[in-house]
């Protein structure tokens, strides 16, 4: 293991404790609250954020290879758009669990690379262009901090 991997892996089980702490602060009407500039509810946005965290542990390995990632950015909106239409309903609950399992998960990725993967430079699809799995790897708690941002900016307006 890599001390870089450890570190990125640590900062993203941070921001996703963040996000589960909101999550279980959140009341019906701020589970409810749209969300400006996202178009989603909190709710939606957290559950996003949840599901997300399966693009890295698809996406890191793949990088870490060599192989890249062949995703688009089209492909990207087109799941978020899917996504928001099937999570409108989505309960606290599931998103915590959501949230605990697939953080889980990313975070043993993020453990798991090595120096030698995060120097690996392979293309990257959604953003069109060869970058290092390393700034893909710091990706992973920003995702969580951006969206979880707008959502606490949501719910305390």
């Amino acid at each position: 293991m890599s001390d870089d991997g450890a570190a990125l892996a640590d900062d993203f089980a941070a921001a996703n404790a963040e996000a589960v702490a909101f999550v279980l602060a959140c009341s019906d009407a701020d589970w409810q609250t749209v969300v400006p500039g996202e178009g989603w509810t909190v709710g939606v946005v957290l559950h996003h954020i949840a599901e997300g965290h399966t693009n890295g542990e698809r996406w890191l390995p793949a990088m870490a290879r060599g192989e890249g990632v062949t995703d688009t950015a089209s492909d990207i909106d087109d799941k978020n758009v899917e996504h928001a239409a099937r999570a409108a309903a989505v309960s606290q609950a599931e998103t915590v669990e959501l949230l605990t399992e697939n953080g889980a998960r990313l975070e043993s990725v993020l453990r798991a690379l090595s120096d030698e993967d995060l120097e690996r430079v392979a293309y990257f699809g959604p953003a069109e262009r060869p970058m290092p799995t390393k700034a893909l790897a710091a990706v992973a708690a920003r995702h969580v901090r951006e969206h979880l941002g707008h959502a606490r900016a949501a719910a305390q307006a």
